[in-house]
């Protein structure tokens, strides 16, 4: 064998034993995780949540006369503040008022029921007197919202027409509506807007509103809010997130590539369209939300 010969198998031969190294580098490598389910359920609440801006919420509370103003303001479709859908049925939610606390301490719980029984805590609302003027701190759900989201402001009691109904001497206020029990105004909901054109409504609305965001309360030991276990909608994400949903979730959690046919955002929470149907169960157009 002569020269050329033998260093053309040597090279032959440092080639293959390379190539081998690197397949079995490769195939060492772990694949990244799979989301989990839990992921994909926080993902899928997070973007539920964007149907209703706290922002717009903390200053529609501000110009009520009382708790049961507040609720009839937050639900309706002249405000057009309230977006969320969460049981996915192309209709916004009823959102209950329910108040708390006593003292100089006050609150309102926002809520809204997924199906029957099944109640959902989406905010809460927090007063503190301090003197002559009160400090207000809108609270979302971490379920839907995240840890540290909190939005506050100050004024004087005499700013508020709500403040002289809140720190009186009266019952405190709940609301008497409930799944499929809602007032006239109401009725069976309306179509919820798209995620764009909600959000850039709401931030036009809220331009220059003395309402600050921060990632720690203010109010450090408000009253407890009756509803703080009620977390209805991250057990439907777990159990009944539909194919389109777990897609999303898992494109949002993941730089892998999906492969499921279902369109991501055909379902409520995700820029569906309005006119959109839903697969999921839970309130129809006519009034059984």
């Amino acid at each position: 064998m002569n020269s050329l010969t033998k260093i053309g198998v040597g090279m032959f031969a440092l080639f293959v034993a390379f190539s081998m190294v690197s397949q079995c580098g490769r195939k060492s490598t772990p694949a990244p995780p799979a989301p989990t389910v839990e992921k994909q359920a926080e993902v899928i609440l997070k973007e539920y949540a964007k149907g209703l801006d706290l922002d717009a919420v903390t200053v529609l509370a501000k110009k009520s006369k009382d708790a049961a103003d507040f609720e009839r303001l937050l639900n309706s479709q002249a405000e057009a503040v309230n977006n969320i859908d969460l049981n996915d049925d192309g209709k916004v939610d009823y959102i209950k008022v329910t108040e708390y606390g006593s003292g100089d301490r006050r609150g309102f719980s926002l809520t809204t029921e997924i199906s029957p029984g099944k109640t959902q805590e989406i905010a809460t609302i927090d007063f503190q007197k301090e003197g002559d003027k009160t400090v207000m701190q809108t609270t979302g759900n971490s379920s839907l919202y995240g840890p540290g989201n909190y939005l506050h402001s100050s004024f004087s009691m005499t700013d508020a027409l709500l403040m002289g109904w809140l720190f009186s001497n009266r019952s405190s206020y709940s609301s008497p509506y409930g799944y499929g029990n809602y007032p006239p105004s109401y009725g069976g909901g309306w179509s919820r807007q798209p995620n764009d054109s909600y959000t850039g409504t709401m931030s036009s609305r809220t331009a220059g509103s003395s309402v600050s965001k921060s990632s720690s309360p203010v109010i450090s030991q408000p009253a407890v809010s009756p509803n703080a276990e009620k977390t209805a909608a991250k057990a439907k994400a777990l159990t009944t997130a539909t194919q389109s949903q777990r897609s999303f979730a898992s494109s949002s959690s993941s730089s892998s590539t999906s492969t499921s046919t279902s369109k991501p955002g055909s379902f409520g929470g995700f820029g569906r369209s309005s006119s959109s149907g839903s697969s999921r169960s839970g309130g129809s157009s006519g009034g059984g939300k």
